[in-house]
């Protein structure tokens, strides 16, 4: 009989889970989702997380050798912030269509690429994957806990979607993004 240790899976399911709970990428993802096509919204979020998470257990701490992470924290940070500016100036299409982000899921993917490399989680995913010295399961936990609350912030807009109007969630997205960029540049 073959038993399988399912303890690094369920550690990071736990943390990152914990950690990401109303963090700014699950409020980005919120914000998208009442705005845009939730779909495009929800897949560009996972690509994203599996791409960080991916890297983040496999190639640890030499991806931070690779990058620096103030390069990608002052990126981020102003990705965050044209993309603030850009949801408060464009004019909303009756029919709610993508237009004014182009394509939701490669803005989604980028935008939350960039805030979640050398983030918590992928850190936490990092340490893990260490300790416990089984990648797999450590992005298994990792990404599954990521999926989860991006699925529960891309409901959150749903309802938001359904219960304020358009014109309030613009604003209220910009303001949040554009507050989002400040606070990496200033590397909070």
């Amino acid at each position: 009989m073959i038993i399988i240790d399912i303890t690094p899976a369920a550690t990071a399911f736990g943390l990152i889970a914990i950690a990401e709970l109303g963090d700014k990428t699950q409020l980005s993802v919120l914000a998208l989702s009442a705005m845009y096509d939730r779909k495009k919204v929800f897949a560009g979020a996972v690509a994203a997380f599996a791409l960080v998470t991916g890297l983040g257990v496999l190639v640890g701490k030499a991806l931070f050798m690779l990058a620096d992470p103030e390069v990608i924290r002052m990126l981020a940070g102003l990705l965050f912030l044209v993309f603030g500016v850009w949801i408060l100036l464009s004019r909303p299409n009756s029919d709610r269509n993508d237009k004014a982000i182009g394509n939701p899921l490669f803005s989604t993917f980028s935008m939350i690429a960039l805030a979640e490399m050398g983030d918590k989680t992928q850190l936490t995913a990092i340490t893990l994957s260490a300790r416990f010295d089984s990648p797999y399961f450590v992005f298994l936990g990792a990404f599954l806990a990521l999926a989860a609350i991006s699925l529960m912030g891309v409901l959150a807009g749903k309802k938001l979607n359904e219960s304020v109007p358009i014109s309030k969630i613009r604003f209220g997205a910009g303001a949040l993004f554009i507050l989002s960029g400040i606070a990496f540049l200033a590397g909070i």
